[in-house]
């Protein structure tokens, strides 16, 4: 089993190294995230893309090419890209089909370009003070949250786009930025429960797709793990009470909130054996690592597992095969 195939990786420009172009020859991951440094225009988005996907074999359906195109704050292609409003413009005018339309729109856009994941839409709920969440929520009440998110999963989704809603279990009870730091809250399960996861369940029945995971310590709920390496969070709370189906997502684990060490491929483990379909490395702050470098000692510890596990890794490869044939149909 090729274990970057559970693998959403970032390439380091508009054009693929050769280290790249070798992985995804030989051992492709399961999708490619882009940033702005891959879009500096339209044309170059699109024929990075196209770069990618050839190296796709023949009738195989598409490999994943994901964006945080949200709009606000947080809009990676931006040159070639109408404007549209973000989640907080969208949240005060309260017009559920205007979000829909929005989303529809910024879906077959971005399909235009091979895009077929938008990282969005955030899902967390309003936090006065926060760094992470400035203009990115659609409000603070869970209520119009959750119309709202599942208004922009629709939209994005009958474009033909899967949706991924963020970030799991929310984000709004904290202040820090998990690029920074590992944020910790305190709120109790039956807090958690009776606000900032309604919207998640929400998009669940809804039918999304995706849910990326935060970066978050909950020390009243597990001590010991932050959200997305949390069996907790990820099998027991998301997968069997909220009952959902779909892709689990990292959020990225380039981030100081995972600091790994010099072992990224040990926390990736770590976090597909949690629970995690795919985890997500946007190669961000080790700029010029060689990627084959972290899939081959994460193909190493993967081969290690029990039949057990090797069940589950099995599981998460036919869901994201599942996902990746509705793309391409």
């Amino acid at each position: 089993m090729n274990v970057a195939q559970l693998v959403m990786m970032g390439v380091e420009g508009v054009t693929l190294t050769p280290a790249e172009r070798e992985v995804l020859a030989e051992t492709p991951p399961g999708g490619i995230i882009l940033f702005s440094r891959n879009c500096p225009s339209a044309s170059a988005c699109a024929d990075l893309v196209a770069e990618i996907q050839g190296f796709n074999h023949s009738g195989a359906p598409p490999l994943l090419i994901a964006i945080d195109q949200e709009f606000g704050p947080v809009c990676r292609l931006r040159d070639g890209m109408p404007v549209f409003p973000g989640a907080s413009v969208l949240g005060e005018k309260g017009e559920l089909s205007v979000t829909e339309m929005t989303a529809w729109n910024i879906g077959r856009c971005l399909a235009g370009f091979g895009i077929n994941v938008n990282l969005a839409p955030v899902a967390d709920l309003s936090c006065s003070g926060s760094r992470v969440l400035a203009d990115r929520c659609f409000a603070a009440e869970p209520s119009t949250v959750a119309s709202q998110a599942c208004a922009y999963v629709r939209g994005l989704q009958q474009a033909g786009l899967a949706a991924c809603a963020k970030h799991f279990p929310g984000h709004g009870s904290v202040t820090d930025d998990s690029h920074a730091m590992l944020p910790v809250s305190f709120l109790t399960l039956d807090e958690l429960l009776s606000s900032h996861l309604r919207p998640f369940r929400a998009v669940v029945d809804t039918g999304v797709k995706i849910i990326m995971t935060a970066h978050i310590l909950f020390s009243e709920i597990d001590s010991s793990l932050p959200v997305t390496l949390s069996n907790f969070f990820l099998n027991h709370l998301l997968r069997h009470q909220l009952g959902f189906g779909g892709i689990i997502l990292s959020d990225d684990l380039d981030m100081a909130a995972m600091e790994s060490g010099n072992d990224l491929a040990k926390v990736m483990c770590q976090g597909l054996k949690a629970g995690l379909d795919m985890v997500l490395w946007g190669r961000n702050l080790k700029k010029g690592d060689d990627p084959r470098r972290v899939l081959s000692r994460l193909q190493k510890m993967m081969d290690d597992q029990d039949a057990e596990m090797q069940g589950q890794f099995a599981g998460k490869q036919k869901r994201l095969l599942d996902l990746r044939n509705w793309l391409g149909k």
